[in-house]
């Protein structure tokens, strides 16, 4: 329950959704353990695409008791204009994603709706491509993410 508050208070004071002017939103990479933003890069037409992909990709509700793991990175990608996502868990405009890399599973997203609704959910997307776009390489095994090789020195 402790990490679905940090979630929720992060997400929503410190990586408040649709706060800044279009041209000055960055991506923020926010490291769980240090409790801090450790990198910014400017969002980008192929981020978004990425992104766009990852929310088309949405597999379910994320059903775990804790959605934020103790160790690892969300990355904060604001969509402005909002993107369209239907689905059965979601029909709305998605104007902030949220994705969740933890250390030792499958990465999630907390989607923020265009009434500040957040959802935690699957989904089913290579997000190699993904990291490409934001300079990062991180080094994968299957599909988990070391969180050591996310951000670049």
């Amino acid at each position: 329950m402790k990490n679905i508050f940090l979630a929720l208070c992060l997400a929503a004071g410190f990586f408040g959704p649709g706060e800044a002017p279009a041209s000055d939103e960055q991506i923020e990479i926010f490291d769980i353990k240090k409790g801090k933003v450790v990198q910014t890069v400017p969002v980008n037409e192929e981020v978004r695409k990425e992104v766009e992909k990852m929310l088309e990709g949405v597999t379910g509700i994320y059903a775990e008791f804790n959605p934020v793991p103790d160790k690892g990175y969300m990355v904060k990608v604001p969509l402005d204009p909002p993107v369209r996502v239907q689905n059965k868990w979601l029909n709305d405009y998605a104007k902030e994603v949220i994705v969740i890399f933890p250390e030792y599973e499958n990465p999630h997203l907390l989607v923020f709706d265009s009434r500040a609704n957040s959802f935690f959910l699957t989904f089913h997307h290579d997000v190699d491509k993904f990291f490409t776009q934001i300079k990062n390489t991180p080094k994968r095994s299957g599909n988990r993410i070391f969180s050591k090789t996310i951000i670049s020195s």
